[in-house]
């Protein structure tokens, strides 16, 4: 298990983790709306727009972060102190 950031789809409640080192090419920086986009896992079809101030630590398991992506069941929030 692992402490990831990432942003959560809406429509189908997949966590999209954040990339270490390369962007993935579900994800990309829209720089004239200072934004980042990223496409949800098949069969959503839902693209999602987030800034960077809006990603949450969760924990997650390695197979999690080797997919890019965590189910609902698979992630838990990290609990903010004080």
């Amino acid at each position: 298990m692992t402490v990831k950031y990432g942003i959560v789809c809406e429509w189908c409640r997949k966590l999209h983790l954040i990339p270490s080192q390369d962007m993935s090419s579900r994800m990309r920086y829209e720089r004239s709306h200072l934004e980042f986009t990223v496409k949800c896992i098949l069969p959503c079809t839902h693209t999602i727009h987030f800034q960077s101030g809006m990603l949450l630590p969760y924990i997650v398991p390695d197979e999690a972060v080797q997919r890019g992506y965590a189910d609902v069941y698979d992630r838990r929030p990290v609990s903010k102190i004080g």
